[in-house]
């Protein structure tokens, strides 16, 4: 037998390659198609045993079949027919699965395994306490509706009756050797374990949250609950009592009613609810102010995909908990409605939600359709903090996908003996035998390299690796990585933090890339992480080609790559042309559906509807109506020339309505007899339309004027108008109140009274209501029905055009969301590579949904030492000391991997961490982890004297149970703020990034964003400010949380906030890092350190910086833990001297100078600016700095005028001319040697022009400047430069302690500037020198407060606290001098000259500020204790 035919010869590959293909993709894509066609199994069974049959023969030496691959060598015939074998065996468990033998397949008995005590102690109790899903639980009956043994056909939403069930759902244990109802090894097995863990942390907390409102409702009426005193508020936060992260915490929204149901054109129905606004900021009565905090709050509250809970209460009390109904749905409206809804209303909110049980949107069309809301009981929306539909795709995916289609089973299975590390790991499958990789583009050699890497040749692959190593730009680590990852079909790559995984990454990227191996799938946890990859590889020109799912890039390059750009921007092909056809359809039905809900909810039937009803079922009403007699047809036809537009629009009047408003009756009705207008009545009634009516023929008014003896005009004109119509007298006025069934007997409408007729047509609306209920269902089902068709309609010829756009694509880059919601896409487009960045706090449910069949190699690089990904459910984790062990489920693949002993390569050369900070990670976690030279001798920390230290404190943590995210340190806090300041003053660090603090707790976080917001820009990360807002007190907190970060900057441009959890990745010059948890000095409950046990989350934490990194906690408490991480780090720093109680500071000027800080605002007290300790002293070197310093302590009170011309030309505009006082000082024994000398200090000279153009700006403002013979207006600029030397020291002060933008704003005037003499003067000696410094200590300085002209007409007085200043100046510890004579002269315009005034030092000295110590200044103590200071009665000084 042979496949050949005359013309082409046909492989027998070839053969059972197509028939396999069409029948799986038949039985993966028809779900019943197994079912349906009984000889299916058999086919597959024989298809089989057929290619069994014939690959031996082929292979048979000789071969026993004619076939092209005879010819083959035997290594190439194997390849080729393992790689069929596969697609084959995929196709029987995909038919075996269908088919539900596996279900029925018998438990085997598990394989012998030898394992410790505790592992099998572990196994065993799982054993004796298993209960099994569906059938499997215990009695055989399943838990609820929804509880399956299969998960696909478990509903990804949880029904009523599942959130409801007293019984806590099945969760398998996550771990090889347990007990489950699927076999071991299995991918099925694994599939259902993070099936159900990951649907398990979807609905916990609404769960929860469902749980404890009815329990609320279960108690008495008269018992007060969270929900009775939220329920008062009109909604708001529900915070349960429990504590850790067993907590709850939801929204209760109250008040709910319905406005209508419409379509939206990607979810489906949705249905518009309004509801009560929660008090609070919402409720602001600015409408710009609601839209803001609603803007804020939105963010994480009412968001688009996010989770609600309809709760439905029937109108009967607690007793009717078993009817209450809950519905789940999503919110579909987006930010930009909830903000529009905010600002129409300052009570009430509007959203779009789409529901998932049909059974909620019938049973709002009922109450849209009864309009009774009282009756339709109590409605509240739940809404636990979940992004539904950031885990629903992974959840739909993991169901409806065969586990046998998942690749790479025999790795990632559980395996029963839990051990991988003897599993050969094969060639990736497009690797032939013949295939080498081109390996010249990892080569910046002259000349080029060429080097090529056969897989499946080991003399190859050793050859590879060591050039690589020899001559690449790759380091030895990331060369043997690369290589593992090019030769194997999954791959792990472990990189220690600063070792380049992304650089890694990036150049796997190109040697795929450049060997055509297309398309690549890339996804990162992060969309930064995305980013960051994708711009790298545009940088580095590898592809163009890319494709980046998701719609958040924050890199204006990459965003041009979005797949909706690319969409957008590409010529408009068929597909379009298509999708914009079913898109008109869709409109079309959304249109009618509209139509149908404007009937439904419409407050009066339509008059073709009511006449239609009429002739239906009261024929004999119906022609009384519409057939009047005269008199009214003629009084209705007469009215329509005055009748205005009702609230029904501009619909004219009919005769249905004419009756039901009962105008005829009302025009026979006389005027009130006490009126003195009787025949001009009220707008609308019967005198206005009388005068319009009763007219005669020549258009006049008949009137009773001209018959004087008429004593009743009314009836004189009413008799005339109806013998105008031969009706010889005027009809009756009715007056009847008789029940519905008489009326309903009699067809006389017009002769029933106003009330009769309102009573018969509210009966008849009712009943056509009743009538037309029905039919709107029917119609409502239809066009539901008919706009999901078109949806999806619209969507497969959208996905088709996305289809074209990702096919073109070398790579496709996406977030673990991205792949899931794109799975179906990403399935056709059947990529060969997946290469996921920081796997380690991937979710392993993440990765498996993301594995679609075509991958043939899975690379995974990140580090399992690193932070895990993170949950949600605290159950679930493995910090958890409870069920860590057996549900595992924040273990992710790698980790799970690498822990069994599959081959993971690792990089061990860092570029980041200065080898200070590298220690404490490899002498505790990465033995191996070297430091590269760029690092090694790194600058150390301006200001500090250690660039590790550990602030080792008692102060206790604040509030929290023992793992709650809300716990804080208020010290911490504090000194964290000093410490940013400082590190911010010393000009060095001022880029974003630069400083950075870490926080161990989210309440942490929060406290020290408030402490900073008012002095520096703080930046929070989105993924700690959503966390920050789920666990907020209120919704104003979570306003304040999510608004602009950024405060106003006083001090640097950004400073990073972010807790630990959130920082992977990232680094920063100086990281402050606050562990926050602290017994205090007599620990009462235990030394217990919550999250910091975890080994990963310490590993991340004392990883993220490059120079600097300063700890604050308490180190008996990590010791206390036992744990070894801490243990291990704590020794190291106390060998080093890098803990202490106090934070030792360096001056930056000064290194010799150090001090030490242990409380909060000692830093400001010993380092104002930053830069400049207060007890510094200057080396003799520096004569002229020496001098200059000397002279500015002797002469301190220059400092007033330091500070008004320096610091604050502002404040003095604000403060105004009247109030200003400006302080000079006068030397009176200077001498032209000492100027000269002074002058040869650059920065001194440079100061002298600013004084010089302060002075003048100072006269400007009309401030006569009192200094003897330094007046501008009697001196030339020569001698004035050498006389304001005294003055200018200010700006010295200025310059050495403050930098000040506003001294540098002021200008000098050229013609000034050009006769300042600036060549230095001659230098003298050091003998002189010191002399010159003796004679400043005993130098007596006289101080003239200048005043305000009095011709300028100020009222000013001399303010005590300027007397103030002169004394704390005078105090100054920056003196240093005893010998200082201070003279005030006092002067003002309006002073008492027969007053006195006593100042003591200790009244106008702050106690905060006396109670310093000075360093350095023996004079404080005897000047601080008593200054006093008596005033004079006259312009003299005393």
């Amino acid at each position: 037998m042979s496949f050949n035919d005359n013309s082409l010869p046909v492989s027998g590959l070839q053969v059972f390659r197509i028939i396999t293909k069409c029948l799986y993709e038949y039985a993966t894509r028809f779900k019943n198609a197994v079912a349906q066609h009984p000889y299916f199994a058999t086919l597959v069974t024989k298809l089989v045993e057929w290619s069994n049959s014939w690959a031996s023969d082929v292979c048979a030496s000789p071969p026993r079949f004619t076939d092209p691959i005879s010819g083959w060598t035997s290594s190439g015939k194997a390849f080729a027919i393992e790689r069929m074998k596969k697609a084959i065996d995929t196709l029987f468990e995909v038919v075996e699965r269908a088919e539900g033998s596996t279900l029925r397949r018998p438990q085997l008995g598990p394989e012998v395994v030898t394992r410790d005590s505790g592992t099998q102690a572990l196994l065993d109790g799982l054993q004796m306490t298993y209960d099994g899903p569906g059938v499997h639980h215990e009695g055989g009956v399943p838990r609820h509706d929804n509880d399956k043994e299969d998960v696909s056909q478990i509903e990804v939403v949880p029904t009523h009756a599942e959130l409801t069930c007293p019984v806590g759902p099945y969760l398998p244990a996550n771990l090889p050797g347990a007990f489950h109802h699927l076999p071991a090894s299995s991918m099925e097995r694994l599939v259902d374990i993070q099936f159900r863990l990951l649907r398990e942390e979807l609905i916990a907390p609404i769960r929860s949250s469902l749980a404890h409102v009815l329990h609320d409702y279960e108690q008495p009426p008269k018992t007060k609950t969270q929900l009775h005193t939220i329920l008062a508020k009109s909604g708001g936060l529900y915070k349960a009592a429990q504590a850790g992260w067993d907590s709850v915490m939801f929204s209760v929204y109250t008040g709910v009613n319905f406005k209508s149901i419409t379509c939206d054109p990607r979810r489906g129905l949705a249905a518009d609810l309004t509801f009560d606004t929660p008090s609070g900021r919402g409720k602001d009565p600015s409408p710009a102010k609601r839209s803001a905090y609603w803007e804020s709050v939105g963010k994480r509250r009412l968001m688009q995909g996010g989770l609600v809970g309809l709760l439905w209460v029937p109108p009967t009390g607690n007793a009717a908990v078993q009817g209450i109904r809950f519905y789940l749905g999503t919110v579909t409206s987006s930010l930009d409605d909830l903000r529009q809804s905010a600002k129409q209303s300052m009570d009430r909110l509007a959203i779009k939600v789409s529901f998932f049980d049909a059974e909620v949107d019938i049973r709002i069309l009922n109450a849209l359709q009864q309009r009774r809301p009282k009756e339709e009981g109590t409605k509240l929306l739940l809404e636990a903090p979940i992004m539904f539909e950031s885990i629903r795709p992974f959840l739909e995916t993991l169901k409806s996908r065969p586990p046998a289609s998942v690749p790479f089973s025999r790795y990632i299975a559980h395996q029963d003996g839990g051990n991988l590390s003897s599993v050969t790991i094969d060639p990736p499958a497009y690797v032939t035998p013949q295939f080498s990789f081109k390996l010249d583009s990892l080569f910046d050699c002259t000349p080029p390299i060429s080097l090529s890497l056969q897989p499946h040749n080991e003399p190859s692959v050793q050859q590879a690796r060591d050039t690589l190593k020899a001559k690449s730009r790759l380091d030895p680590s990331q060369a043997d990585a690369l290589v593992n990852a090019l030769t194997s079909e999954v791959s792990l790559i472990q990189g220690p933090p600063g070792t380049g995984k992304s650089y890694t990454g990036v150049e796997l990227l190109r040697v795929l890339i450049s060997n055509n191996i297309r398309p690549i799938l890339l996804i990162a946890f992060t969309n930064h992480a995305l980013d960051n990859i994708i711009s790298h590889v545009l940088d580095k020109g590898l592809t163009n080609k890319i494709i980046r799912l998701g719609s958040r890039s924050n890199d204006e390059t990459v965003a041009q790559y979005t797949l909706e750009t690319v969409m957008r921007t590409r010529s408009t092909s068929q597909a379009d042309r298509s999708a914009g056809r079913a898109y008109a359809k869709m409109k079309e039905v959304q249109e009618e559906m509209s139509k149908l809900m404007e009937k439904v909810v419409a407050t009066k039937v339509e008059e073709k509807d009511f006449r239609t009803y009429l002739q239906q079922h009261y024929p004999l009403h119906e022609a009384s109506t519409y057939r009047p007699p005269s008199w009214v047809q003629h009084i209705f036809n007469d009215s329509k020339d005055w009748q205005k537009a009702s609230k029904r629009g501009n619909r004219p009047q009919t005769l249905g309505d004419f009756w039901r408003t009962a105008e005829d009756v009302t025009f026979l009705n006389p005027p009130p007899v006490s009126s003195p207008n009787a025949g001009r009545g009220k707008k609308g009634k019967w005198p206005a339309q009388g005068y319009r009516i009763l007219q005669n023929q020549n258009g006049e008014e008949l009137s009773g004027e001209d018959d004087e003896q008429e004593e009743d005009p009314w009836l004189s004109q009413m008799t005339s108008f109806f013998a105008g119509l031969s009706i010889s007298s005027i009809p009756r006025i009715p007056s009847g109140n008789r029940p519905i069934d008489q009326l309903l007997s009699d067809p006389n409408v017009w002769s029933m009274s106003a009330p009769e007729r309102q009573r018969l047509h509210s009966y008849w609306t009712a009943q056509l209501r009743d009538n037309a209920k029905q039919e709107q269902k029917d119609e409502f089902s239809r066009l539901k029905a008919r706009h999901a068709e078109t949806r999806s309609s619209w969507g497969d010829i959208l996905d088709q055009g996305k289809l074209e756009v990702l096919s073109k694509a070398d790579l496709i880059g996406c977030t673990t969301n991205g792949a899931a919601k794109l799975t179906s896409l990403l399935q056709s487009v059947a990529p060969k590579v997946l290469l996921v960045e920081e796997a380690g706090q991937v979710l392993e449910a993440h990765i498996l949904a993301s594995l679609v069949p075509s991958i043939e190699h899975l690379i995974l690089i990140g580090d399992p030492l690193q932070l895990r990904p993170t949950i949600e459910n605290y159950q679930l984790s493995m910090d958890n000391p409870r069920t860590g062990k057996v549900f595992r489920f924040d273990q992710s693949l790698m980790e799970r991997l690498s822990s069994t002993g599959l081959h993971m390569s690792r990089l061990d050369v860092q570029r980041r961490m200065r080898p200070q900070i590298s220690n404490l990670v490899r002498q505790t976690l990465y033995p191996a982890l070297q430091d590269h030279e760029i690092v090694r001798s790194p600058p150390s920390v301006r200001g500090m004297a250690r660039d590790v230290y550990f602030l080792d404190h008692r102060n206790a943590e604040e509030s929290g149970g023992d793992d709650s995210a809300s716990k804080t340190n208020t010290y911490e806090a504090k000194m964290i703020k000093d410490l940013v300041l400082y590190f911010l003053k010393q000009g060095k660090y001022t880029k974003t990034g630069d400083v950075v603090v870490l926080c161990a707790y989210l309440g942490q976080l929060a406290k020290v964003r408030k402490l900073l917001s008012s002095e520096v820009a703080t930046v929070i990360d989105e993924r700690d400010a959503v966390q920050l807002i789920n666990h907020a007190d209120n919704d104003d907190d979570a306003a304040d949380i999510l608004a602009d970060s950024t405060e106003q900057v006083h001090v640097a441009k950004r400073v990073l906030l972010r807790t630990v959890d959130n920082f992977q990745g990232e680094e920063g010059t100086i990281v402050i890092l606050s562990l926050v948890r602290n017994s205090g000095d007599t620990p009462m409950s235990g030394r217990k350190i919550g999250f910091l046990r975890s080994t990963n989350r310490t590993n991340v934490a004392l990883s993220r910086a490059r120079e600097g990194l300063y700890i604050l906690g308490n180190a008996d408490d990590l010791l206390a833990s036992k744990s070894a991480m801490w243990s291990g780090v704590i020794e190291q720093l106390r060998q080093n001297d890098q803990i202490g109680s106090a934070f030792p500071l360096a001056c930056s000027r000064h290194p010799d100078t150090i001090i030490e800080v242990s409380k909060p605002g000692q830093i400001a007290i010993h380092a104002p600016d930053g830069k400049h300790f207060s007890s510094c002293r200057f080396p003799g070197a520096q004569v002229s700095w020496r001098i200059a310093i000397l002279m500015i302590h002797s002469i301190n009170p220059f400092a007033v005028l330091a500070h008004v011309s320096s610091s604050a030309v502002e404040a003095i505009r604000a403060v105004g001319p009247a109030q200003l006082l400006a302080v000079f000082v006068t030397i009176l024994p200077t001498t032209d040697s000492l100027v000269a000398i002074w002058a040869q200090c650059d920065v001194i000279r440079s100061t002298i022009l600013k004084t010089f153009a302060v002075l003048s700006w100072y006269q400007n403002l009309y401030l006569a400047v009192d200094i003897p013979r330094l007046s501008p207006a009697q001196t030339t600029p020569r001698m004035y430069f050498a006389k304001c030397l005294a003055v200018s020291s200010c700006h010295v002060v200025a310059a050495l302690v403050k930098t000040n933008a506003a001294t540098a704003r002021l200008s000098t005037p050229k013609a000034q500037l050009s006769s300042i003499p600036t060549t230095p003067a001659e230098s003298h000696s050091t003998a002189a020198i010191v002399a010159q410094e003796s004679a400043l200590r005993t130098t007596t300085a006289r101080i003239s407060l200048a005043r305000i002209d009095a011709d300028s007409g100020a009222n000013t007085t001399f303010a005590p606290s300027h007397v103030q200043i002169l004394v704390r100046l005078a105090c100054s510890p920056v003196s240093g001098f005893a010998n200082t004579e201070v003279h005030v002269r006092w002067c003002a315009v309006h002073h008492a000259r027969d007053s006195h005034a006593i100042c003591d030092a200790s009244s106008i000295w702050p106690a905060d500020i006396a109670a310093r110590q000075f360093v350095g200044n023996p004079v404080k103590s005897s000047f601080a204790r008593s200054v006093p200071m008596r005033l004079p009665r006259r312009r003299s000084s005393t």
